[in-house]
Formats: C-alpha cells, sequence, structure tokens
C-alpha cells in the first residue's frame, strides 16, 4: 500500500469539501453572499485549490463584486492557464464590467482551449449583440449560430438566437427560436422578458406581450429591464400610443443600413422641401410686387399653404412623440392607466 492510499482526509479538509458543497447549494439558491463566507472558509485551507477559487469568482460575480470576482479569477488562472473554463469565467467577469474587448480576448481563448463548449460561442456572440448604439450584428452572427449548431437543446441559446434573428429583420426566425426556448424552459424570466419585448417592439402586439411580461415579473420581479418593459407593454396599448408603435416597428423592420439613415433622411427632405418652396414663395411674390400681378400673388400665396401642409404633419407628430410617451408613463404610475 502506497503512502498516498494510506493518507487520510484532515478534519480541516473534511470541514473545507463539506463548505464547498454547501456554497454550491447556496449559489443555486440566489444566496451568493453565503456562499462567499463559505468560500473564504474553504481558500483559508486550500488557498491554492483553483475549483475554489473559481467559485468564489462566480459567488462574487452573482453578488455584484467584480473587483473580487477578478481577482479570484485571475488568481486561478495564474494557477491553471489553460483551463478553458477559467478564461470563460474571466471573459464573463468582464462583461459584467462593461470591457467588452478584454472579455472578448479572453473568451476567444476559452473558445481555443475547448472548440466543441457552445458557451464561449454565446457569451462571445452576446457581446457583439451588446454594443451601444448599434449591436454589431454582422459579427456575433457566426458565433450564435455556432453555439446553436452545438447544443440546439440549450434553451438561452435558442434565445439569443432569436435576438440576433430580430436585428437581421428575420421575424419568422426569431418567432421560431422565442418559442423554441420558452418550450426548453418555460419558466425561465429572462427568456419571457426578451420574448415579451420582441412581441412589443418588432411585432407591435402589445396586447398579447402583456401577459408574457406579467409572468416574467411574477418569477422575477426585482428585475428592472422586465419592470421597464411591463410599463413600456401598459403604455403601447393604449390607443394613444398606436402611431408612435407602428412608426417604431416599421423603423425596426427596415434593413439595419436603411434604419439609421431614415430619420435624418427624413428630416432632411422636409427641411429641402421647406426651403425650396419659401424660395419659390419669396421669388413669386417679389414677381408680383413688381408685375402688379394678383395672379402671381395668389400662387405665392397658395405655393406657401402647400408647404405648411407638407411641413406642419411632421412637425406635429415629432412634437406627439416626443409629449406622449412621458404623458402615458405618468398616468400609468400614477395608476389611471392599468
Amino acid at each position: 500500500m502506497t503512502m498516498s492510499e494510506e493518507r487520510r482526509e484532515t478534519p480541516d479538509e473534511v470541514a473545507a469539501r463539506e463548505n464547498y458543497r454547501k456554497a454550491i447549494v447556496a449559489l443555486n439558491l440566489k444566496r451568493p453572499q453565503l456562499a462567499l463566507e463559505l468560500m473564504s472558509k474553504v481558500l483559508r485551507v486550500q488557498p491554492e485549490s483553483t475549483h475554489a477559487l473559481a467559485l468564489m469568482a462566480a459567488a462574487a460575480l452573482r453578488n455584484k463584486d467584480y473587483l473580487q470576482a477578478e481577482n479570484a479569477i485571475r488568481e486561478a488562472l495564474r494557477l491553471d492557464p489553460q483551463s478553458s473554463r477559467h478564461h470563460l469565467l474571466y471573459g464573463i467577469i468582464l462583461l459584467a464590467k462593461s470591457q467588452p474587448l478584454q472579455a472578448q480576448t479572453e473568451l476567444e481563448k476559452a473558445r481555443e482551449l475547448e472548440p466543441l463548449n457552445p458557451w464561449p460561442y454565446y457569451f462571445l456572440g452576446a457581446s457583439y449583440l451588446s454594443f451601444r448604439p448599434q449591436p454589431l450584428a454582422d459579427k456575433a452572427r457566426p458565433y450564435v449560430y455556432k453555439a446553436v449548431e452545438l447544443d440546439p437543446e440549450e434553451a438561452r441559446l435558442q434565445a439569443l438566437l432569436a435576438y440576433q434573428a430580430s436585428i437581421d429583420g428575420n421575424l419568422a426566425l426569431a418567432q421560431q427560436a422565442y418559442l423554441r426556448a420558452l418550450a426548453l424552459e418555460p419558466q425561465n424570466a429572462a427568456i419571457l422578458s426578451d420574448y415579451g419585448d420582441f412581441l412589443l417592439n418588432y411585432q407591435a402586439r402589445p396586447q398579447e406581450a402583456l401577459p408574457i411580461l406579467k409572468e416574467a415579473i411574477r418569477l422575477d420581479p426585482q428585475e428592472k429591464a422586465t419592470q421597464q418593459r411591463l410599463l413600456q407593454a401598459i403604455r403601447a396599448a393604449h390607443p394613444l400610443y398606436q402611431p408612435i408603435l407602428s412608426y417604431r416597428t416599421f423603423l425596426r423592420r427596415l434593413p439595419p443600413s436603411l434604419r439609421r439613415g431614415f430619420g435624418c433622411g427624413a428630416v432632411l427632405l422636409i427641411c429641402v422641401i421647406g426651403r425650396l418652396l419659401l424660395f419659390l414663395v419669396k421669388q413669386i411674390a417679389e414677381l408680383s410686387i413688381i408685375e402688379r400681378s394678383s395672379q402671381l400673388l395668389n400662387i405665392a400665396v397658395a405655393m406657401m399653404c402647400l408647404g405648411f401642409l407638407i411641413i406642419t404633419p411632421y412637425g406635429l407628430f415629432l412634437i406627439y412623440r416626443t409629449v406622449m410617451p412621458p404623458l402615458l408613463l405618468f398616468l400609468i404610475k400614477r395608476g389611471w392607466i392599468k
């Protein structure tokens, strides 16, 4: 019998193993602070356990203590630099810290070390889709589709595919992917929230979005994004908001290249038409004075009225879009619209 076979666990090692198990249970129960306390005890006994350091980083991430999470995972990577899962977790932490470029470097390392793991592809795709003001859909697409190819039965991957398809304008695929995701995980609050947002902003179906968003709130009442989406759905279901909702849906359905320039192009066109009409009215009015022609003066007045008919509705709609959303939101928060 070898020395390693004769070795027995010390009481401290037994306690560390038990605390490690309890920390996993605490994380599953959404109690990250308790998990952190337990992992601190584990690391006092096993300071170079990469598994313990990674679990500490995951618990700190859940607790939104990003500095502690980063320190723990960096130490784990120092001890085991070839761990794909450690690079993946570090990338997720950097995404939470709003450092997408650094996160993508870590996620690429995770992908290279474990090319058949769908999660590096998932988070790489998500990182490109989270860019603001415009998601980088072309860069995200190969990662999103590869992630789904590797694990088509994972609900979160289907939900990301649905979001990618929404941005690409493929609404049929987006609808199909959301329904597939919900069939796999019908009680997933995040997917319900995203599907409600899709029905609201891409399909202009606020009445259908409302019960879905209410269910998402019931499952996760603290999620701020879902709360905002529910308020939007209540507002959008009101008849006074329908013109704005239709306009926004029309813009979202345009290809990204057209969507960016549509608003600017419309304003520019109105300004050009207005400026041209003003120039013509001025020239005709001056000519009518010189020629003392009442007929030319009538033409100038008619053209001025035409200019107002073209420009005024657009201006009124811009004012309507500015005023109506906050007004309806105020009425909803006061309880006058439900």
